[in-house]
């Protein structure tokens, strides 16, 4: 039925849910399944923001950032 999947994942019940469905739509056949790992960025700032001490200087511009 479907030659290429891509799911977005982002551990959340309805992503875990696609996962299921895209298995399913899959079985059977020769489709290749693809997914990536997404998150909102803007919900981890402040992590990334700590995290920011810990790189190399030349990462650390704020245009690099």
């Amino acid at each position: 039925m479907f030659k290429n999947i891509y799911i977005p994942v982002d551990n959340s019940d309805y992503s875990n849910a696609c996962i299921d469905l895209a298995l399913e739509f899959a079985k059977g056949s020769d489709t290749t399944i693809s997914a990536s790992h997404v998150y909102a960025a803007k919900m981890h700032d402040v992590r990334f923001r700590q995290m920011e001490s810990g790189l190399p200087e030349e990462y650390q511009d704020e245009k690099e950032l």
